[in-house]
C-alpha cells in the first residue's frame, strides 16, 4: 500500500508553504500589476472614447460652421446681385434720361435756329422790298411802279439764292 513518510509529508508541507509565499508574494503583486495595467488600459479606452466624443462634437461644430458660411455666402452673393442689378437699371434710366434730355434739347435747339433763319430771312425780303420800292417811287408813278418794283425784287430775290 501506500506509506507515509517523513519525506513525503515535508514534501507536502514544503509545497503547502511554497504555494502560500508564492502566492503572497508574487501572485498578488502581479495580480496588482494586471488590475492596475486594466486599469490604465480602461483609463485609455475611457480617454480615447472621450476624445473620439469631443472630435466627433468638434467634426459637427465644424460641418455647422461651413454650412453656415456657404448660406452666408449664397445670401451675400443674392444680395450682391439685386444691388448689381439695381445699380445696372439706375445707370440704364439715367442714360435714358440724358439721351432724351438731350433729344430733347436739340429739338428745341433746331426749332429755335429755324425761327431765326426765317427771322433774318423775313427781315432781308423786307430790306429788300424796302429799298426796291424807294428807288421805284422815286422814279416812276402807278402801274409802272409796281411793275418795276414786282421786277426789282424778283431779280434781287433771284440774286440772294
Amino acid at each position: 500500500m501506500l506509506r507515509l513518510d517523513w519525506n513525503f509529508l515535508f514534501t507536502v508541507i514544503n509545497l503547502l508553504l511554497l504555494f502560500v509565499l508564492m502566492r503572497i508574494f508574487l501572485f498578488k503583486p502581479v495580480q496588482k500589476i494586471i488590475a492596475a495595467r486594466q486599469q490604465e488600459a480602461d483609463r485609455q479606452f475611457e480617454e480615447a472614447a472621450a476624445k473620439k466624443a469631443e472630435a466627433d462634437g468638434l467634426k459637427l461644430q465644424y460641418e455647422q460652421s461651413i454650412a453656415s458660411a456657404e448660406e452666408e455666402k449664397t445670401k451675400t452673393l443674392q444680395e450682391t446681385r439685386r444691388k448689381a442689378d439695381a445699380e445696372y437699371h439706375r445707370i440704364v434710366t439715367d442714360a435714358q434720361d440724358k439721351a432724351k434730355q438731350i433729344k430733347d434739347d436739340a429739338a428745341v435747339e433746331a426749332q429755335n435756329q429755324k425761327l431765326q433763319i426765317l427771322k433774318k430771312a423775313e427781315k432781308e425780303i423786307a430790306d429788300m422790298v424796302v429799298s426796291a420800292a424807294v428807288k421805284v417811287v422815286g422814279e416812276k408813278k402807278g402801274s409802272d411802279v409796281d411793275s418795276s418794283l414786282y421786277n426789282e425784287f424778283l431779280d434781287k430775290a433771284g440774286d440772294r439764292q
